[in-house]
C-alpha cells in the first residue's frame, strides 16, 4: 500500500518560480505611485486649484486709441501732428456686489470637490486592491494543497495501475481512484482560473505584467478586529467625512456659491476710465473721467437665479441621501463582521484547523497500513479537500468583510502603519 501524507508541500512549478513575492505594504506603495487613474486625478486636483488663483485676478483694463484721418475732403491717414486729431481712452471694469469674492468661493468649492473625488477614487481602488490581494493569497493557499494532493494521488494511481495489471488489487478500486483524480484536477483548474483572475486584477491596478505570490504574516490578520470600535462613532463619521459624502457636501456648497454669484450678477458692473482728446472737444487737449454702468431694465438674471436656487435644493437632498447611504453601509458592514466572528471565532477556528490536520495525518498512516478501506480513504480525502477550500474561502471572506467596513467608513480602521 502506498503511504500518503496530505500535508507535504511539493516543489513549485516553473511558473510559480516566476512569481514575485508581494506583501500588502509593497502592493499599496506601488499602487499609489503607479496607478494611472490616481495620477490623473491628482493632476485634476492641481488643475482645479489653479483656477482659484485665476479667480483672484482682477479684470484687465482696456485701452483704445483714435487716430484722425483729417476730413473727407482732404484725407490724411494718421494725421496726428500739429492740427491733427488723436484720442485715447482707458477703461477698467469694477465688479460690484462682491462678484470677485463669490467667484473665488465658487472656484474653492470646486477644488474641494476635486480633492474629495480623488479621495473617493482612492477609497474604491484601495478596497479593490486589498480584496484582490486577499483573494489571491487564500486561493494560492488552496492551490498549494490541491497541487500536493494531486501529486500524491498520482503516485497512488500509478501504483494501483501496476498492481491492477498484476491482478493484486480490484480493478474497481483503480477506477474509483481515477475518478477521484479527475474530480481533483477539475477543482485545481477552477482554483487556478480564480487565481489568474485575481492576478489580472492586481496587474491592472499596479500596471505591471508581473505575476505575484502574496505573502502574509499572522500579524497581518490579527489586527482585523472590532475591539475598541464604537458603532455610533463610525456612523457619525461616515455621515460627515466619507469621501462620497464630502463630494455631496462640496456639490451642495458649490451650488450655494453659484446661487450667491448669480444673485450678484444681477447687479451690473461699473466701468471707470479716463479719456484724452486732442482737438475733438470744445477745448484742445481735453482730459476727462469716464464712468459707465449697464441699465438692468429687462435682464436681471432672473432665470439663472431661479435655476441656481433650485439646484441648491436638489443638492441638499442629494447630500441627505448620501449621508443615509453611508450610514446604512456602515451598519451592514459592521453587522456582517459581527455575524462572521460570532459564528466562527478565530481561536476556535484555529484549534479546529490543527485538529483536522492531525486527523488527516492519522488517516494517511492508517491507509498505508491497510487499517482503513479505499472507500474510507477516498471519503476522508474528499473531506479534506472540501475543508481546505471552505476554510480558505471563509478566511478570504472574513478579511474582505473587514475591508468593507474600512470602505464604508472611509477610514483606515485596521491598516494603520
Amino acid at each position: 500500500m502506498i503511504f500518503l501524507s496530505l500535508g507535504i508541500v511539493v516543489p513549485a512549478s516553473a511558473q510559480q518560480e516566476l512569481r514575485q513575492p508581494l506583501t500588502m505594504r509593497a502592493a499599496e506603495d506601488s499602487f499609489l505611485v503607479k496607478n494611472y487613474l490616481l495620477l490623473a486625478q491628482r493632476y485634476q486636483v492641481d488643475a482645479d486649484k489653479a483656477l482659484i488663483r485665476q479667480a483672484k485676478l482682477w479684470d484687465n483694463p482696456s485701452f483704445s486709441a483714435l487716430f484722425g484721418f483729417n476730413s473727407t475732403n482732404n484725407i490724411k491717414p494718421f494725421y496726428i501732428g500739429k492740427g491733427g486729431q488723436t484720442q485715447y481712452t482707458i477703461d477698467q471694469v469694477v465688479q460690484l456686489a462682491g462678484k470677485r469674492n463669490k467667484n473665488i468661493q465658487l472656484a474653492t468649492t470646486k477644488a474641494t470637490l476635486s480633492e474629495a473625488t480623488f479621495d473617493e477614487l482612492l477609497r474604491t481602488l484601495r478596497m479593490q486592491l486589498r480584496q484582490n490581494y486577499f483573494n489571491l493569497y487564500f486561493q494560492q493557499q488552496t492551490e498549494t494543497v490541491l497541487r500536493t494532493q494531486l501529486r500524491n494521488l498520482q503516485e497512488i494511481v500509478e501504483a494501483y495501475t501496476i498492481a491492477d495489471k498484476k491482478g493484486s488489487v480490484a480493478h474497481a478500486d483503480l477506477i474509483r481512484l481515477k475518478a477521484l483524480q479527475i474530480g481533483l484536477e477539475n477543482d485545481y483548474a477552477d482554483f487556478k482560473q480564480q487565481e489568474l483572475e485575481s492576478q489580472k486584477n492586481l496587474q491592472q491596478l499596479l500596471h505591471t505584467q508581473d505575476f505575484y505570490s502574496a505573502e502574509m504574516q499572522p500579524s497581518d490578520t490579527e489586527r482585523y478586529s472590532l475591539d475598541g470600535l464604537n458603532l455610533q462613532q463610525l456612523l457619525d463619521y461616515a455621515a460627515q467625512n466619507r469621501p462620497d459624502v464630502k463630494m455631496a457636501q462640496a456639490e451642495y456648497l458649490s451650488a450655494t456659491a453659484n446661487y450667491q454669484l448669480q444673485k450678484a450678477l444681477a447687479t451690473p458692473n461699473l466701468h471707470v476710465g479716463a479719456n484724452y482728446d486732442k482737438h475733438g472737444t470744445y477745448i484742445d487737449n481735453f482730459i476727462g473721467l469716464q464712468v459707465g454702468i449697464d441699465l438692468p431694465f429687462w435682464n436681471r438674471n432672473q432665470g439663472n437665479i431661479r435655476s441656481a436656487k433650485l439646484q441648491v435644493a436638489s443638492e441638499e437632498q442629494q447630500l441627505k441621501q448620501q449621508q443615509s447611504v453611508a450610514q446604512t453601509e456602515v451598519l451592514n458592514a459592521f453587522e456582517q463582521i459581527r455575524a462572521i466572528e460570532k459564528r466562527y471565532p478565530g481561536v476556535i477556528l484555529e484549534d479546529f484547523q490543527q485538529e483536522y490536520n492531525k486527523l488527516i495525518d492519522e488517516v494517511a498512516k492508517n491507509f498505508s497500513k491497510g487499517n482503513i478501506s479505499l472507500l474510507q480513504f477516498i471519503d476522508y480525502f474528499n473531506s479534506y479537500s472540501d475543508h481546505v477550500k471552505n476554510i480558505n474561502r471563509f478566511l478570504a471572506n472574513r478579511m474582505n468583510a473587514y475591508e468593507e467596513l474600512n470602505y464604508a467608513t472611509g477610514q483606515e480602521l485596521f491598516n494603520k502603519k
